[in-house]
């Protein structure tokens, strides 16, 4: 099962993208606009659609969250390693990948207080990114940064005996130590996607039956399959 279009939602809006343009919405779990035009549905009609939104309001946030909390697991853990180790450009050089690290990995999985959007993706392909891409991603950091807070010790050893003792006693980890304490979180949210699975695709497969109905009952909807089996 898969999601083929993107999915923003917000308190009041579900917004159905592709290439970032809203090809359709559900305003209030109840109005429905194609391509900016509103709607007329009957009761029954208005029943799907509420149908319809819950069970995306449901489903997209908890998946969404899985993603982006397995991604802050990993860049956490790295940040509090360099917290306060190094000089203030070497400071800035670190935050500035790890910015460019986190926009990389949440491209397809944005939280953002009450907004969540998830871009066209199955199952499948989260379990992929959370098992391969995540960890490859956070491993090649995490080696990186291990080998700066390396340079910065030495840096701070020819600067001053007191320097080097305060850089030291700050909470640098190994690199293998490190990735072991990413990785058991990593294997965790990726468990509890497994343990889900069976629960998501039954939400799915229902999602997709109502999308079925309402697509019977308002045509222009076919254009725009949201749910679909892949």
């Amino acid at each position: 099962m898969a999601f083929r279009h993107g999915i923003l939602i917000s308190p009041d809006q579900i917004r159905i993208q592709t290439i970032n343009r809203t090809v359709f919405q559900i305003n209030h779990n109840q109005d429905l606009f194609i391509r900016g035009e509103w709607i007329t549905l009957n009761p029954t009609e208005q029943e799907l659609v509420r149908q319809y939104a819950q069970g995306l309001r449901k489903f997209v946030p908890e998946l969404v969250s899985i993603a982006v909390d397995s991604v802050e697991l990993g860049l956490t853990a790295i940040e509090n390693m360099l917290a306060g180790i190094g000089s203030s450009s070497q400071q800035q050089e670190w935050q500035a990948l790890i910015r460019e690290t986190t926009y990389q990995l949440t491209s397809r999985f944005v939280r953002s207080g009450d907004h969540f959007y998830l871009a066209p993706q199955s199952l499948n392909e989260l379990d992929a990114f959370l098992h391969g891409e995540l960890k490859n991603q956070l491993r090649d950091l995490a080696k990186y940064t291990v080998g700066a807070v390396w340079d910065a010790l030495r840096d701070a050893l020819r600067q001053s005996e007191d320097n080097f003792e305060r850089t030291e006693s700050q909470n640098w980890q190994p690199a293998d130590e490190l990735l072991a304490k990413i990785n058991a979180g990593l294997d965790l949210k990726a468990d509890e996607l497994e343990q889900k699975s069976v629960l998501f695709c039954q939400r799915l497969t229902e999602l997709d039956h109502i999308e079925t109905q309402l697509q019977q009952r308002v045509p222009q909807l076919l254009a725009y399959d949201v749910v679909t089996m892949k």
